[in-house]
């Protein structure tokens, strides 16, 4: 080895040898104030300096990583085209190639712009190159999974509210009083109690708006509340209780460009008018917390709220409070120790803006579970007595989830009607409010009611509706025979068919598990009475007169036919083929068709109800429908499969022969119990 040779491999190994902020003397001044910049969480400042930096550059490793925390201020900044720009030339940059995060990052922000192909491709890339973590198995899921919503969307009906939004951030609804007139959120819009510009955003400080809505069900234009609601700080997310007499709001401090942490202010209306003087909500939690989102219950004895606390599951989590009342042992009227609402609710990502319900049914934001971009709402049910009360997440899915930023979801009692936040494409800019009602599907039931043995149509027919969820409905069918109704959403309903010189007919059809809207058809055949009916089915071995289960199913609905017509008994004619001798085939067919009767008393028709005949090889089988070399008016006697050339056509026809048909005899039966009373 040449001495040249071993004075490079020095040098290289001393220069991956070299402690990381070697790399920092190396950046000019303006790329070093950007990231103190960064690290204070002060974005948009940040992000200019690093386009100014940028140019100076000339180290690649340098350049490739100040595109990658370009990309990380515009995504901090929920601008994801930006972001995404900026991930993909890092990416060709070669930013930290070793853990591949830049890849990551970009597929998170393809995700974000609902390009959900590429995302795919991206998250499977990254999956590949770090198999450990499971983010990119999380991201693929969530892709595939956000194609087949985006395919097969909910009931829910979803417009913006035009007279609320305005072109900064407006986000966090919250209903002002139980009868869901008066609406307050927060906005970044200009006429903010502080007219300064927040460094780390670019926009105005956040207050509190609200906005009411009148007789002819129109909102009124938003009006600021005033101090001590609004002050010089950011005002967030809020939450009121039901006699909207005291309002829970988050307030975060900023000062010299530094977040001084948030927490959660409490007022209260002084005699039904003006708000009283704040006072911070006294929970037990580290220095240094930060927590808001606050989400009251119904009973006003629970508080869920979002936080960083360490002994999370990883970002933000939702806890929860309740008040202390004379059996906890507490001062009456304090608020409990946190409590984390556990692994079915918090992951290592963001949980945030809870809501709960009248049914303390929890509804909240998250970019942790699997959804289709940014946070996603999800509900999860409460469950008395068990472990934190939550123990599944449902995704709301599209249309109220997006590719975007979904969050700050509230609901009315009858959660058929409500409001978010998204910051997808459609607003005025930025996040915006969305008002939703559930649309429930429509479902109609119609079809033809038919003679079941020439297919002709029936007039007159009564066709009779009763569901579970007592609807009791009858029509008439008309000179086309048909009939028609509405049905209910998870519903299940008996459809009962009837018409004089007809067996009556009974059937199913439900629309619970549907859930898009739907036109069911079900056509319905009726059978003529006192006319031989065929049991294609009730066939048997050579020379035997055992039921097969295929024949049982036949006679199972030969019995559902005599249960539904109480008033009529039948016959039943047991045929063999022309083997054997006619004295045998009669005893053989005789035994079949008791066996017959044998099986429908054993499920409680009373006997008096059958007759059973052996018809031994007197009446060979006519063929109704064509079946292979089989026509119809074929008359399968003894000269007929005589002529048969293949044996497997031979074996057919002797099955058909061995068969047994019923047919009504009456309708007027009227049984022994009923006859006596």
């Amino acid at each position: 080895m040449t001495k040249m040779i071993r004075l490079l491999i020095l040098i290289l190994c001393f220069i991956f040898l070299l402690p990381p902020d070697l790399m920092s003397q190396r950046k000019n001044r303006t790329v070093l104030k950007a990231d103190k910049l960064f690290e204070a969480e002060l974005y948009f400042d940040a992000c200019e300096l690093y386009k100014k930096g940028y140019k100076k550059t000339k180290n690649k490793a340098i350049k490739a990583e100040i595109l990658f925390k370009q990309a990380e201020c515009y995504r901090f900044m929920s601008k994801s085209k930006l972001a995404q720009n900026f991930y993909r030339k890092s990416i060709k940059a070669k930013y930290n190639n070793s853990d591949a995060i830049a890849i990551l990052r970009y597929a998170q922000m393809l995700m974000a712009s609902g390009n959900y192909e590429k995302s795919l491709d991206q998250f499977i890339k990254y999956e590949k190159k770090v198999p450990n973590d499971p983010k990119g198995e999380k991201g693929r899921r969530s892709c595939e999974f956000a194609i087949e919503w985006l395919a097969n969307p909910t009931d829910y009906v979803v417009k913006p509210m035009d007279i609320i939004n305005s072109r900064m951030n407006d986000f966090s609804p919250a209903f002002g009083n139980r009868d869901y007139t008066k609406l307050f959120f927060v906005s970044s819009r200009k006429g903010s109690s502080n007219d300064q510009v927040d460094e780390r955003t670019g926009e105005n400080f956040t207050d509190i708006y609200y906005s009411s809505l009148n007789k002819k069900g129109e909102w009124s234009k938003p009006k600021t509340e005033d101090a001590p609601i609004n002050t010089e700080a950011h005002e967030g997310t809020l939450c009121l209780n039901q006699n909207g007499t005291t309002i829970f709001f988050t307030t975060c401090q900023v000062e010299k460009k530094k977040s001084l942490g948030c927490q959660i202010s409490i007022s209260q209306l002084v005699r039904g008018k003006n708000w009283g003087p704040l006072n911070k909500l006294e929970i037990k939690v580290d220095s240094g917390t930060t927590i808001g989102h606050p989400a009251i219950s119904f009973d006003e004895n629970t508080i869920v709220f979002s936080a960083d606390m360490p002994s999370g599951y990883g970002g933000k989590d939702l806890w929860k409070v309740t008040r202390w009342s004379e059996k906890d042992g507490g001062r009456v009227g304090q608020w409990s120790e946190p409590e984390n609402l556990g692994p079915a609710v918090n992951t290592d990502g963001d949980e945030m803006f809870p809501f709960l319900d009248v049914d303390n049914n929890l509804y909240f934001a998250s970019d942790g579970h699997l959804g289709m971009g940014g946070l996603d709402i999800y509900k999860t049910e409460y469950v008395e007595g068990s472990a934190n009360n939550y123990v599944s997440v449902d995704n709301l899915k599209y249309p109220v989830n997006s590719s975007a930023d979904d969050f700050g979801f509230i609901v009315e009692r009858k959660e058929n009607k409500g409001y978010f936040t998204s910051n997808r494409k459609g607003g005025k800019g930025g996040d915006d409010i969305y008002e939703f009602v559930l649309v429930p599907p429509i479902f109609t039931l119609q079809g033809v009611v038919l003679n079941s043995k020439d297919g002709t149509i029936l007039t007159g027919a009564t066709v009779k509706l009763v569901g579970d969820d007592k609807t009791a409905l009858e029509f008439k069918t008309d000179n086309t025979g048909s009939y028609y109704f509405e049905l209910s959403p998870l519903a299940t309903y008996e459809i009962i068919v009837s018409k004089d010189d007809y067996v009556s007919d009974k059937s199913t059809i439900s629309t619970v598990g549907l859930r898009k809207s739907q036109d069911l058809i079900k056509d319905i055949q009726l059978v003529p009475i006192k006319k031989e009916i065929i049991l294609p089915k009730v066939y048997y071995d050579f020379a035997k007169w055992d039921l097969r289960d295929t024949s049982r199913q036949d006679l199972d609905m030969v019995y559902d036919i005599l249960i539904e017509n109480p008033n009529i008994t039948i016959e039943l004619n047991s045929h063999t083929d022309f083997r054997g001798n006619d004295n045998e085939n009669l005893v053989l067919s005789q035994k079949r068709a008791d066996a017959c009767i044998e099986y429908l008393v054993s499920k409680g028709i009373s006997k008096d109800r059958l007759s059973a005949n052996g018809m031994g090889e007197s009446t060979p089988y006519v063929i109704e429908e064509k079946d292979g070399r089989f026509k119809v008016g074929d008359v399968l006697t003894e000269l007929y499969i005589s002529k048969i050339k293949f044996k497997k056509n031979k074996e057919k026809a002797h099955q058909y022969n061995r068969r047994t048909t019923f047919r009504v005899n009456s309708d007027d039966y009227v049984s022994p119990v009923e006859d006596n009373n």
